[in-house]
Order: C-alpha cells, then sequence, then structure tokens
C-alpha cells in the first residue's frame, strides 16, 4: 500500500518563505534540471541507424550514458530520429556487444557540458535478441 499524501493529518511543519536562508538555497537550485543519470562514467560505443530513411552502414562514434529496465540512454553528436532503430556495439573486454534498440525519446543536452559538446540524448528501448 502506498503513502497517502493528501492525508490532512500530516504536518511538515511552518515554513517561513521570507527566511534569507531559505532563499539563498532555493537560488542555488533555480534552473535545476532533472535528466536521470546516473553517476557512471559514459562509455563509447559505435551506433548505426540499421532501418528506416536514415539507414546507413557507416558506424558513428556515441556515449553508453545509462543502461536500465530495457532503455539506454546514449549521447550522440547528431540528433537521432524518432522511431527509428539503432543497432549499439560496444567493447567488453576483448568481444563486441550488439544489441538494437528503437529511439522513443530525443532531446538536445541541457547540462552545460552537453551544451559545450553539442550532445543530444537518446532513449532507445531495448529489442530482446
Amino acid at each position: 500500500m502506498g503513502h497517502d499524501k493528501t492525508r490532512s493529518d500530516v504536518s511538515v511543519g511552518n515554513v517561513d518563505w521570507e527566511d534569507p536562508r531559505l532563499t539563498s538555497l532555493l537560488s542555488k537550485i533555480d534552473g535545476w534540471n532533472i535528466d536521470n543519470r546516473n553517476h557512471v562514467r559514459p562509455q563509447e560505443v559505435l551506433i548505426r541507424v540499421t532501418c528506416g530513411w536514415s539507414a546507413s552502414d557507416a558506424s558513428k562514434p556515441a556515449l553508453l550514458i545509462s543502461e536500465a529496465d530495457g532503455v539506454m540512454v546514449l549521447g550522440t553528436y547528431f540528433p537521432l530520429p524518432h522511431g527509428e532503430e539503432v543497432q549499439v556495439q560496444r567493447q567488453n573486454g576483448a568481444e563486441v556487444r550488439t544489441c538494437r534498440g528503437v529511439v522513443v525519446e530525443e532531446r538536445e543536452g541541457h547540462r552545460a557540458e552537453d551544451r559545450e559538446q553539442h550532445i543530444y540524448l537518446n532513449w532507445l528501448r531495448i529489442r530482446s535478441s
């Protein structure tokens, strides 16, 4: 059973919204954007669009930012088209692992380092082999 957030008998206390310490704290987080990246260093991978209008035989470099629950987040230096099937190759020791996924969401990176490097973030739903 989940937590009932509508209960009126629960109080978090009084908040003084004019308190300069609170104002200072809130100003530090102004403009933050949460994009659910883990803290693992991005892994260099090669990608190739395999189906659709953008299909190509050429592999291009990308960054594997995270992978969890059947979803892979890739950082690319160009936008991947929504709905395209992408092949991802990554080095795992001496062997190369390959998987395929479909682009389900894409956008420009919001972080300063993303903007400096012109990184696009792409969410791929991994297809089972």
